[in-house]
Parts: C-alpha cells; structure tokens; sequence
C-alpha cells in the first residue's frame, strides 16, 4: 500500500492563511450586522491591505467596507469603493445596485440609469430585488430626465453622465487646491450646460483663490441669476469682500457644495 505524501510546508500555510481570512471575514460580518461601522471599515481596511488587487476575495470585501460607508452617509467613499470592487467582479448585481444608490446620492442621476440597468440584468432571476430594483430605476430614470430637460431637448443620457464625472472631477480638483485646473473642468462643466448654480459658484471660488476678483464676482452674480435664494453664492460674495479688501483669498475659505442638482430638492432615496 503507497504511503500517504505529507502536505508541504507551503500548502500548510495556504491552509492557515484561508483559515485566517475567513475567520476575519465573519468578523467584518458580524461588525456590519451589529452596526458597528466605522469599526468594519477598520476591519475591512486591515484586510483589503494583506490581499492581492485582483483577488475576488478583495472584492467581497470591498462590498463590505462599501456598505459601512454608506450606512454612515459617506456615499461618495461608497461609490468609489464600489467602482473599485466592479472592476474586479463585474457580474456581481449586488455590487451595480449597491452602486446605482449611491450613484444618485452623489448626484450622479445619470449613471445611477446605467447601474440599475446592469444590476436588473444580472439579477433578473430573483423576483423579489427585480421588484425593487425596478422601482429605483423608475426613480432614477425621472430624476434623469429632469435633468436632461434642463439642458435642451437633444442632451442625451451619456452626456449628463460626462457632465457628471466632470462635475466631481472638478470638484476633486478644487478640495485639493488645484484651483486652475478646478476652474478648466468647472468651465467645461459650463459649456455643456449652463442651467445650475452649483458650477458657477464653485468656479467663483477657484477665481477666488487665484485673485482674480472681478470673475469670481460674475461668477457668483451668475449662480444668482440661475437660483436667486442659492446661499453659497450669497456667502461666498461677502466672502469675497473680505478677500479684496485684505487681498487675501484664504480670509474666507468660502463654501462648496458637491452636488449637480438644484439643492432645493433634497433627496428622499433611502440605501
């Protein structure tokens, strides 16, 4: 009878180093389901550091860490996180749902569209999501339009999604400081639709700081010409007193709202 080969050394560490994520996924699981977010994305985080990029264990997790941000309201993180667990498991439909909520809480109403038309897809099979999932598309797709009809009658869907990324992409500029390169994205925001308040006072801001005070002035002045009771504008024109009489820009860090859509309408689309 053959004697029985010994597992090596290495395959015995595979095996402990299973056991050990697993174990450590039950308990990312456990903090999710407790509530204890903030600790779960610790956890997730410690984790997502020990696996290799393209690992769908890593997108499991990123799933995980991507629902603790949005159960605290940090749907942005959410986003990107989600965006980042899509490009390693693209046929998950949890993963484009999960995405497409907090694609239209990051004032993404266009690609929240999209997401929610993979996700329908993916996971047509199971009556119960599709019944939801259908829902929020509805919502979405509204939303969308609104937005679409803003613009003219021939801005198309793919166009308010390049608006969109645009949009935050600037913004990204701007919270790093980037304030030229944030008023060129703002500026090409602009163009291919000038309907919101949002960009103008935004761009008012990277005039603002590059002490070209005349724009920043129009800037503001045309973020109240589109939404007369628009407030950051409003601040940010007392703001703007302050720099010019002092000619400091950073007097006043002034105010910035994220979001491409009219700020009276708040959303009431739950995770």
């Amino acid at each position: 009878m053959p004697k029985k080969k010994k597992p090596s050394r290495q395959t015995l560490r595979n095996i402990s180093s299973a056991r050990h994520i697993e174990e450590r996924i039950f308990v990312i699981q456990d903090l999710l389901m407790s509530s204890q977010y903030e600790a779960t994305i610790e956890a997730c985080q410690k984790l997502l550091d020990l696996l290799p990029v393209r690992s769908p264990v890593r997108a499991e997790i990123l799933g995980h860490q991507a629902t603790a941000y949005a159960m605290m309201r940090n749907y942005l993180q959410s986003y990107k996180i989600l965006t980042e667990a899509l490009e390693i498991d693209p046929h998950n439909g949890d993963f484009w749902f999960n995405r497409g909520m907090a694609s239209r809480l990051t004032a993404r109403a266009a690609q929240s569209v999209r997401d929610f038309e993979r996700a329908a897809e993916l996971l047509k099979d199971d009556p119960g999501l599709v019944k939801r999932i259908t829902k929020e598309l509805k919502r979405s797709r509204r939303f969308a339009q609104s937005e679409m009809k803003k613009r003219g009658p021939d801005f198309t869907l793919d166009q308010l999604i390049e608006q969109e990324n645009l949009f935050q992409h600037g913004m990204d500029l701007v919270q790093e400081g980037k304030w030229e390169e944030g008023e060129q994205a703002l500026r090409r925001v602009i163009e291919m639709g000038d309907c919101l308040p949002q960009p103008w006072n935004n761009l008012g801001l990277c005039l603002m700081k590059q002490r070209r005070y005349d724009g920043a002035e129009a800037a503001f002045k045309r973020a109240l010409e589109l939404d007369r009771r628009y407030q950051p504008a409003k601040i940010n024109l007392t703001a703007l007193a302050v720099a010019r009489e002092t000619d400091d820009p950073n007097s006043s860090q002034g105010v910035i709202l994220p979001p491409l859509t009219n700020t009276r309408k708040r959303s009431l689309f739950g995770w």
